[in-house]
């Protein structure tokens, strides 16, 4: 299935660094009164991915194959000899549940991307009901979101950025200019743990880079930055 939305180079940059600076809580990696010693056992959930590609202008097409293929990536690196303390696997063979739980995820990571402080921030209702039936206080919540354009696209969009600046230039002879550069690919992910005990967020770690998300090189570089706020703690 595919998905397309409108892409504002302008607006995602703008959103970019009002990001880097609602992130600054969530560096802080425990964000409750919980702490890493406290957390011996993690029922992990699937990965939730959304993954797009950008041909014409700037419209990303989200592709539920692009997404199955990063979210394996992003697998295989992130539980690679990972220090988390994974115990198990919250299977959800119900198709309704599990667009619950993927929603939900969506929901809580764009809450977090945003400017919602994550200590005030509740366990979704679903997941939360899940860790409960299985017995499991702790619950592992991985997000991957990214594009990469096509190189054609990409030249193209430099192409217009550079006629665009020196226009400006010109009309303002000479006094402004502005950069435009877009972005050629992006990978953003995040790692929550929610705290079904307490009803709230225990641990949330968040990367973003200018990398492929179809790539394995890209999730090994992130994952030292998700990792590294975790064993800080």
């Amino acid at each position: 299935m595919k998905k397309i939305i409108k892409f504002s180079i302008r607006a995602f940059c703008l959103s970019f660094v009002c990001w880097v600076f609602a992130s600054c809580a969530a560096r802080q990696g425990f964000v409750s009164s919980v702490t890493r010693s406290d957390i011996d056992r993690v029922q992990r959930f699937d990965i939730i991915s959304e993954i797009g590609f950008i041909e014409k202008g700037n419209q990303i097409v989200f592709d539920d194959s692009l997404a199955m293929v990063a979210a394996e990536i992003f697998d295989s690196v992130l539980f690679d000899d990972s220090v988390l303390p994974v115990s198990g696997f919250a299977f959800i063979e119900d198709e309704a549940t599990y667009t619950k739980v993927q929603n939900e995820v969506f929901l809580l990571m764009d809450r977090i991307f945003q400017n919602a402080r994550p200590k005030d921030l509740v366990i979704p209702p679903t997941i939360d009901s899940i860790l409960e039936a299985n017995n499991e206080r702790f619950g592992l919540l991985v997000y991957d979101w990214g594009f990469v354009r096509d190189r054609g696209n990409y030249a193209g969009q430099v192409v217009k950025s550079i006629a665009g600046s020196l226009l400006v230039g010109i009309l303002t002879m000479g006094t402004v200019y502005y950069s435009n550069v877009p972005i050629k690919e992006m990978t953003r992910c995040g790692i929550i743990i929610v705290d079904s005990q307490n009803n709230n967020l225990a641990f949330v770690a968040k990367a973003e880079r200018e990398l492929n998300p179809l790539e394995p090189k890209t999730y090994n570089k992130l994952k030292k930055v998700l990792m590294r706020r975790f064993n800080n703690n």
